[in-house]
């Protein structure tokens, strides 16, 4: 007999046998327990997680009768829950899938393949009589994906789905006292699966924690906390509203955030009322001041706590006010991802990721694209952090077959957008952390978010709709000829405006500066943070902090989301992204886009990103009279947690410092401090750290929470070369090549092919490839668009054509001039380049380089030199922007100054290989064997950007993951006049043009000097005169 239920297949049919959603809460024996808040240290509540019987079938087409007698348990396995069944790679359970946009089967809702796959968990319990004879027990799936039916003791109890949501089901009249057993058939899809179109992998199984409650007989069911002030917040008022299962006395207290009881009460309530409790001079809840009040509620013997903050939430003149304060959304959007557990993400993992953004400055989450686990939004309460708790609803993949809106503007669905609404808000409504309710991401427009956005209002009074569909929709009339329609560019039924990757200049001028607009903008997905990025975040944040009406944004994402691979997935693993399974349909590595990596070490972006974000700004500096004035960003709060530490370097070395303690600056004022003086020459920097003097759970005392430099003065570096004493180096003419002996050096350019190719120092040769102007980066995975204009013109494979190569000898230096080209097959050469090498007696040589790009080629990649050092090359020294990678555009977190590395360190391993680790600005580096033998590059009249590692941008390129990289034994050196900047442009606007390489003509200057690390110093050979 085969499985004879169709209810995932039927879309009139969303549950069966569950309880009305509710507010989230665990009831406790004593209001100690209840205000401690530990679930499982309750003995109602009693934890189902860990190893479940397991099979997986096909198709639910061969899953037979479950509640037969016959039904057998042979062959069955071992899954841990909560977990996505695909994660198990070795098991055959389906495959990883990751896919952006398409649905992985054919679209025509609401019908589903014939085959679905699925997996039954089965478990036993036990219960005893007493328990069972004076407690209503329910149980609670926390996240199935897609949809699941209940069988307790073979028998239906429920069907649900919405994965990422809460279903409660009353099982008790179908246990029995002792030993009972649970069937939880969990399908892969289902018709909700239409609304669950997400960019992610596409995981399946039990999620998140499954758990029993013990319940009185009568409880509260739900329970509606508001937490409301007056005009001036001199007076509060907790109100809540109680639906109980029977009639009772609720006795209620409401404890301080010191723990102190405030007030209390009791009343007798049948089936449902409300209570007030007056709180006078109450604590404000913010993201800097998270008070939490604590609400405790006895009903019979059950004990719950409902924290609540004081928070007032408004929008007036285009500006939205938290606690009367303009506040800033400084946001990130995050997805459930774990690189073995799949979907699941334990508790320590959640509060990992909160801690990492607290200590990083964020301060809001963006449920992207469904809600979180319920005990998220408690941390987020207890930490500081806003939510935009968004509904579990995509339907993305609608748009590839020409109908975004098929669904969500189809009275056919309109129950299933509501089911999702009244879920989320209902379990979330208690939460002063949520601050903005989404009716869902990507599914187009229509009735059924209008429907969603009614409910959120009609349900919260004042709070703030979000949808970026609808603006994204409507935009578009600000530009069109018809004048009725440029009029038409505001939706009655949100609260704000959301769009996703407009550029800076679009934000300015479409929504901050026109008057087409009155509601305050929000980007909630901008900066797409995809590998090396992204690189435009202080365009954004100078813009958001200049604009009260720019409530800010939530970078694009969090987490890389991948799938842990390799013979130890603890101490290696290898991460994988979408196609790596022979997953179909699949979108590459779109899903590595996060700010950390898989295991949460945080990517150089989010450092930039810090940064962006750091809650103060130094104004004013007056090197003179050491006068420094700093602003402080906080809204609610001083800067007195914060100590100042400050440095004055010049060429890298510190001439003073000091600390200034407990920084006494008001919320948005700035204060006016005495620091050193200096008498700026040459490169002199003024460095500016903030740091806590208090402890934090994510960080401890002495972190800093932002940094800052200021440039006094730059070098210009008159080298004064032509002036050396008449003692010209040795120039010796062969067949092939010039060589030009110098002191303890000798050089070698090839006379055909116009190059460098060897340095002989000491008799150790420092070459091992010649010096090969070069214009090819690995693309970053924000160069996705534009690398393909890059390979058809060529720039990945050109070589170097030599049309002459001449030398000539002066009284002090011998000039070698070659007029070269670079090109590719099938085209006209894509650039020609005059390059002269200047050789000194003791001075290294200097290389100048004029490049003129052919008319009609798209921007470069970079323009400069590529060269190969030899084995064991392996000290790095630099004078420049570090010890991050820094480009045009990506510096926030570098800073100028001296730094050392080994070359093997120096990679930034992105999960798929791509250019990093470069270092603008550089005024030096000293490249070394572990003897000291080496070359030292310095800048002439302007600084240069440099790269080095063990591996080629060629190598980089072709391979697809990072645990594919074989590092060679030799360290590749490139030298370039600059990059193109880093954006956004994987999912964002188009780098703006000052970052690009398409003037035409670019010049390249440095100096080389062969060096005995131990007898060079390199601030006298910058400085040379």
């Amino acid at each position: 007999m085969s499985f004879r239920y169709n209810y995932h297949r039927e879309l009139d049919c969303l549950h069966v046998g569950c309880e009305p959603p509710r507010s989230y809460f665990i009831p406790f024996d004593s209001d100690a327990a209840a205000a401690d808040g530990r679930r499982g240290t309750s003995p109602r509540f009693i934890n189902l997680c860990g190893d479940w019987s397991f099979r997986y079938y096909k198709s639910v087409n061969d899953v037979g009768d479950l509640t037969s007698t016959d039904f057998s348990y042979d062959g069955m396995e071992s899954i841990e829950v909560p977990r996505s069944w695909q994660t198990l790679l070795d098991r055959g359970y389906d495959t990883p899938n990751y896919t952006n946009v398409n649905y992985p089967y054919p679209v025509d809702p609401p019908y589903l393949p014939d085959d679905i796959p699925c997996g039954l968990y089965v478990r036993r319990f036990d219960i005893d009589a007493e328990t069972l004879d004076t407690r209503r027990i329910y149980i609670n799936f926390e996240g199935v994906d897609s949809c699941f039916y209940l069988f307790v003791n073979n028998k239906l109890a429920a069907y649900s789905q919405v994965s990422h949501m809460t279903s409660e089901i009353d099982i008790t009249d179908k246990l029995t006292a002792g030993s009972n057993e649970l069937k939880v058939l969990v399908l892969k899809w289902c018709h909700g699966s239409y609304l669950e179109d997400q960019d992610k992998y596409r995981f399946s199984g039990i999620f998140r924690d499954v758990y029993l409650l013990l319940r009185s007989p009568v409880h509260i069911q739900d329970i509606f906390v508001r937490a409301e002030l007056n005009g001036n917040y001199t007076q509060g008022v907790v109100s809540a509203d109680v639906t109980l299962t029977g009639s009772s006395e609720l006795k209620y207290r409401l404890l301080t955030p010191a723990g102190d009881e405030i007030s209390g009460g009791s009343i007798r309530l049948a089936d449902s009322g409300s209570f007030e409790l007056l709180v006078p001079k109450p604590a404000l809840w913010s993201d800097e001041t998270p008070q939490l009040y604590k609400l405790l509620v006895t009903c019979g013997d059950e004990h719950i706590c409902i924290p609540c903050g004081f928070r007032h939430i408004v929008i007036r003149d285009k500006v939205v006010y938290i606690n009367g304060r303009p506040v800033k959304a400084r946001g990130v959007n995050r997805h459930d991802s774990h690189p073995i557990l799949g979907s699941a993400t334990p508790y320590d993992h959640m509060l990992r990721d909160l801690y990492i953004m607290k200590a990083h400055n964020v301060n809001m989450i963006r449920t992207s694209h469904y809600p979180n686990d319920p005990r998220l939004y408690e941390l987020c309460d207890a930490l500081g952090l806003y939510v935009c708790d968004e509904a579990d609803l995509e339907t993305h993949g609608m748009q590839r077959i020409g109908n975004w809106d098929a669904l969500t503007d189809s009275p056919d669905w309109t129950e299933a957008y509501l089911d999702r609404a009244r879920l989320m808000m209902e379990r979330d409504k208690n939460h002063p952390c949520v601050i903005m309710w989404s009716v869902g991401n990507e599914s187009g427009v229509g009735r059924n978010h209008r429907a969603m956005a009614d409910y959120f209002h009609a349900r919260m009074e004042g709070c703030i709709v979000h949808s970026e569909d609808i603006s994204r929709r409507l935009h578009p009339n600000l530009k069109s000829e018809d004048p009725a329609l440029r009029g038409k560019v505001e939706c009655d039924y949100i609260d704000i405006e959301s769009r996703m990757y407009p550029s800076t200049a679009e934000c300015l001028d479409d929504y901050l500066t026109g008057k087409a607009y009155s509601k305050p903008l929000f980007l909630c997905e901008y900066s797409h943070a995809m590998g090396n990025g992204p690189g435009d975040l202080d365009e954004y944040w100078d813009l958001i902090w200049s604009k009260k009406s720019f409530f800010g944004g939530c970078v694009w994402e969090f987490i890389d989301h991948s799938v842990a691979v390799g013979d130890n997935i603890y101490a290696d693993p290898h991460y994988t992204y979408g196609g790596d399974f022979d997953d179909k349909p699949n979108d590459g590595n779109f899903c590595v886009d996060g700010l950390v990596y898989p295991d949460r070490r945080p990517h150089t972006g989010l450092l930039e990103y810090k940064q962006a974000i750091k809650p103060f700004r130094v104004e004013k500096y007056d090197p003179m009279t050491g006068a420094l004035r700093l602003r402080n960003l906080r809204f609610f709060t001083d800067l007195s947690d914060l100590d100042m530490f400050w440095s004055i370097e010049k060429n890298g070395k510190v001439v003073s410092q000091g600390r200034i303690a407990a920084l006494t600056v008001k919320p948005c004022q700035a204060r006016q401090y005495k620091i050193g003086t200096v008498t700026p020459s040459e490169d002199t920097v003024l460095n500016i750290s903030l740091r806590q003097n208090i402890s934090h759970p994510w960080a401890d005392v002495g972190y800093e929470v932002g940094s800052c430099q200021l440039t006094l003065s730059e070098s210009h570096a008159v080298h004064a070369l032509a002036e050396l004493p008449a003692t010209a180096p040795k120039l010796i003419v062969t067949d092939e090549d010039y060589i030009i002996s110098a002191a303890d050096a000798q050089y070698t350019v090839s006379r055909h092919h116009g190059l460098i190719t060897g340095v002989m120092y000491h008799g150790k040769q420092l070459l091992t490839t010649p010096i090969t102007p070069t214009l090819w980066r690995a693309p970053t995975d924000n160069d996705r668009r534009i690398k393909l204009k890059w390979s058809d013109a060529g720039y990945d494979r050109t070589c170097v054509k030599c049309y002459d190569c001449t030398a000539k000898t002066s009284d002090n230096s011998v000039v070698i001039t070659a007029h070269l080209s670079l090109g590719s097959h099938s085209t006209a050469p894509v650039a020609h380049i005059e390059a002269v090498y200047t050789f000194y007696r003791t001075e290294g040589v200097r290389t100048d380089m004029h490049l003129k790009v052919r008319d009609g080629l798209p921007e470069l990649p970079r323009f400069g030199v590529q060269l190969n050092m030899p084995d064991g090359t392996e000290n790095l020294r630099y004078f420049g922007r570090g010890p991050v990678e820094s480009y045009i555009d990506k510096r926030l977190a570098s800073r100028l100054g001296e730094f050392s590395d080994t070359v093997s360190r120096h990679f930034e391993h992105y999960i798929r290989p791509q250019e990093n680790m470069a270092h603008a600005d550089t005024r030096w580096c000293e490249i070394t064997s572990l003897t000291g033998h080496g070359l030292l590059f310095l800048r002439t009249e302007t600084p240069f950007s440099f790269n080095c590692s063990h591996f080629t941008p060629a190598q980089l390129t072709a391979t697809r993951h990072d645990f594919e990289l074989a590092p060679l034994t030799e360290t590749v050196v490139n030298i370039d006049m600059r990059h193109a900047g880093i954006g956004s442009n994987s999912c964002g606007p188009s780098l703006r043009k000052d970052y690009r390489l398409d003037a035409g003509e670019y010049d390249l200057s440095f100096r080389m000097l062969p060096v005995l690390a131990a007898d060079t110093n390199a601030y006298d050979e910058l400085n040379l005169k």
